[in-house]
């Protein structure tokens, strides 16, 4: 089986950002450290429009330097570098030493077609010409990639082939969230074009979707009991505060819950399982989401021990070459 880890590069979107050093560039070269020791790629989704806004600001201009010399890097390593689009970027401000976020615009629909449309290509044409290898493979900001259409020429034209936003079985429509993937083809992938969660055989784009499982109120119990008694272990490396809408802790101690296969933190547990699982419905491959903001030493440590577990009788692959 082919197996895809895919990083979500990024700062926090709540009250606080965090900084760059300990949300995006430290967990990174650890990402990067774990890749070399077992030669296995990487795809990392870049929300690049931080970039843009560094370059706007004096104070993060030695914050943007960093962070492309690691995004060379790990091009110039054979990682993928995919398109990840937090559209709220365009309304945030730099204001007393933080960004301020406006997540009224959240999602890209929250733009006219027009607006949305500028934002890809603006976007991608800045990352193309700073990247050897140029880019291929979407993901949405907060998996909200439904409309699809009012983008998709844009898309086209940014040499964007592959997307990957949709897990099955997800839904969120608490705001700023908007995304339903409660009914998608019964394929490991398909063709779309206006909706990436509906097929379309003659669609221009390819959908990859994230893996996703059943999370019980016990696996939650556990994640909130382990982060209480041993926080050095488990306590994120990145220091922001994400952005509501997530769930409450009390709904996610009560019920099941549909999510993504991660490698973010404790959720790296669940790893193997999700493998079986994958196994069993003879699925050819496996893709896994990840933030290096959220990563924890634990998840570090049990991540690596699936690598090493698997690595021999599973191939590791970059998003665009899992087909």
């Amino acid at each position: 089986m082919k197996i895809a880890i895919t990083w979500d590069y990024e700062l926090f979107f709540g009250e606080r950002s965090g900084s760059v050093e300990q949300c995006m560039l430290e967990p990174t070269d650890r990402l990067l450290e774990l890749a070399s020791k077992y030669k296995i790629p990487f795809t990392f989704f870049f929300f690049f429009v931080c970039l843009i806004k560094f370059e706007e600001q004096s104070d993060c201009h030695q914050e943007l330097q960093r962070v492309k010399t690691q995004i060379q890097s790990w091009d110039s390593l054979g990682h993928e570098t995919g398109l990840h689009i937090h559209p709220h970027w365009e309304k945030s401000v730099w204001m007393d030493g933080r960004w301020q976020h406006d997540l009224s615009h959240y999602k890209l629909s929250d733009f006219s077609a027009e607006e949305a449309s500028h934002i890809v290509e603006r976007y991608a044409s800045y990352m193309n010409s700073i990247l050897a290898h140029p880019l291929q493979s979407y993901r949405a900001g907060g998996w909200c990639a439904q409309p699809f259409t009012p983008v998709a020429e844009a898309m086209k034209k940014a040499g964007i082939r592959y997307d990957s936003s949709v897990f099955k079985g997800g839904k969120n429509t608490t705001s700023p969230y908007q995304y339903d993937f409660t009914v998608t083809p019964s394929a490991s992938h398909w063709r779309f074009t206006e909706d990436p969660a509906v097929l379309d055989s003659e669609g221009a784009f390819t959908e990859i979707p994230i893996a996703s499982m059943n999370y019980s109120p016990l696996f939650f119990w556990k994640l909130f009991v382990l982060g209480r008694l041993n926080p050095k272990q488990h306590k994120p490396i990145g220091n922001g505060v994400p952005a509501k809408g997530g769930g409450s802790k009390k709904d996610l101690l009560t019920r099941s819950h549909r999510l993504c296969v991660s490698a973010d933190g404790y959720f790296s547990t669940q790893l193997n399982r999700a493998l079986r699982k994958a196994q069993r419905a003879n699925e050819p491959f496996m893709v896994v989401i990840g933030h290096p903001k959220a990563l924890t030493p634990f998840g570090l440590h049990t991540l690596e021990a699936f690598i090493s577990q698997h690595q021999r009788n599973h191939e590791f692959v970059t998003l665009s070459s899992i087909l």
